[in-house]
């Protein structure tokens, strides 16, 4: 029996991986190798090496992990996926990823009559551009573009609608004790940019790319000219003066039949939206994933559970889906991120298709059927393709998910202001389920809040 690298288990053997599997800094990735054909491999020795070292990642043997051989750079970093050993799942999860981890990794398994393996290549890069407004400067307007955790210097590149290269106005960089290059590059940007702005940024030693990409409204342009500035907030505060007592006195009573305060509800609530009570389906959890008696909280746990193997549970990525399917209607529902507030780690929540893929590696995107946005380092990113940096501040740790089958739409509202966050439009959400969905990186934890009572 050959152990094989495949993105999925249907997937015939091949001699190697066809492209390296790229991964981000301080992630978590898990390393694909499976029995081919498919048996149980408990009772087989299974070992994970660095080709270009020689040495031990993760060493299994007989039902028991063992750490006498082991690197000590991936000391309490690497785990076997022992719920999926069954199926001759050998894949391996290594956490907190570090520059260094980059390299050729050799799965290998035998056992007393026969012996096999197979390779996968592990290329590590720093963290996606972020994007963010500096203000108004030279009748435009200052956008600054970040990234952080790479080796070596990467190169930092902005260019308009069109693919056309714009000059940056600066560029800097520093680096980390670690030796990890953080760059970060500003633009002045006017209404003669039409479309969305992107920032790449380019390495030279994976021979990639990382794009994120920003959309400048035109009345920031207008405002650009500070006496305009000041008018307009004048007019503004005017007219907000003169009308805010009759709208309040005409909206109280609607308001008050809605369940909602008018401060709230003014401010954002999805007015016209049902508020509905969601609870977690075990069914479907990673063995990674633990859920509350009540079914309303999660965390993410480094020790593998044994629970039964089902063709609905993710078995790679570390998601779970609602109990709930919605296929009409416009529906919300409140989630909150537990733990000191702008130190949780990587999550993400929305809605994803009933039929969304459960096995193997998931790319979370609206082309894979899901719709989220994500806590990463402290802000949050709309998971769209590419993901788009969100620049909110303070960065809100109670979501309400919104689900409008009428406007074909899925967005995002922050529960403590009432502020939209993010909006997909022209979602196609006809003729089929949508469930809500989660994903929990390393020592996450979230809750649905129930207010519907």
């Amino acid at each position: 029996n050959a152990a094989e690298r495949a993105p999925t288990p249907s997937t015939p053997p091949s001699p190697g991986p066809d492209q390296p599997l790229t991964a981000t800094v301080g992630q978590d990735v898990v390393l694909p190798c499976y029995l081919s054909p498919q048996r149980d491999a408990h009772s087989l020795e299974i070992r994970w090496i660095r080709d270009d070292l020689s040495e031990t990642v993760h060493h299994y043997r007989n039902g028991e992990d063992l750490y006498g051989e082991q690197m000590g750079a991936y000391a309490g970093r690497t785990e076997l996926s022992r719920d999926g050993l069954s199926a001759g799942s050998l894949h391996l999860r290594i956490s907190g990823l570090r520059p260094s981890d980059e390299g050729l990794y050799v799965c290998t398994v035998g056992d007393a009559v026969a012996y096999d393996e197979a390779t996968v290549h592990l290329e590590v890069s720093g963290a996606d551009p972020h994007l963010s407004l500096g203000g108004y400067e030279a009748g435009g307007v200052r956008v600054l573009c970040r990234s952080a955790g790479w080796y070596p210097l990467p190169q930092l590149l902005w260019r308009d609608a069109r693919g056309q290269h714009l000059p940056s106005v600066s560029q800097t960089h520093s680096q980390d004790q670690k030796g990890l290059f953080e760059i970060e590059g500003a633009i002045i940007v006017t209404g003669s940019v039409e479309g969305p702005l992107s920032c790449m940024v380019r390495s030279s030693r994976l021979q990639q790319e990382w794009e994120s990409s920003l959309h400048i409204a035109a009345p920031f342009f207008h405002n650009a000219q500070p006496w305009k500035v000041a008018l307009a907030v004048v007019l503004v505060l005017l007219a907000v003066s003169m009308g805010l007592g009759v709208y309040l006195f005409r909206k109280q009573g609607k308001l008050a039949a809605q369940g909602c305060s008018a401060g709230r509800c003014s401010a954002g609530t999805p007015l016209g939206l049902e508020r509905v009570k969601v609870t977690l389906d075990p069914r479907t959890a990673h063995p990674m994933l633990v859920l509350s008696q009540d079914k309303s909280s999660v965390r993410w746990e480094s020790k593998w559970r044994k629970v039964p193997k089902a063709p609905e549970r993710f078995d790679t990525s570390c998601c779970v889906l609602g109990r709930d399917e919605f296929r009409e209607g416009r529906h919300f529902w409140e989630v909150e991120v537990e733990g000191e507030k702008g130190k949780y780690s990587s999550l993400a929540v929305g809605v994803a298709r009933a039929s969304v893929k459960r096995k193997g590696e998931i790319k979370m995107s609206p082309e894979e059927g899901i719709w989220a946005v994500q806590y990463k380092e402290g802000q949050l990113t709309s998971l769209t393709s590419p993901h788009t940096p969100l620049s909110l501040s303070p960065v809100p740790t109670r979501i309400w998910v919104c689900l409008d089958f009428t406007q074909g739409q899925v967005s995002f509202i922050n529960a403590d202001n009432g502020v939209e966050i993010f909006i997909f439009t022209d979602v196609f959400l006809k003729g089929e389920s949508m469930r809500p969905w989660f994903w929990l990186g390393t020592n996450a934890q979230l809750c649905l809040r129930d207010n519907t009572l």
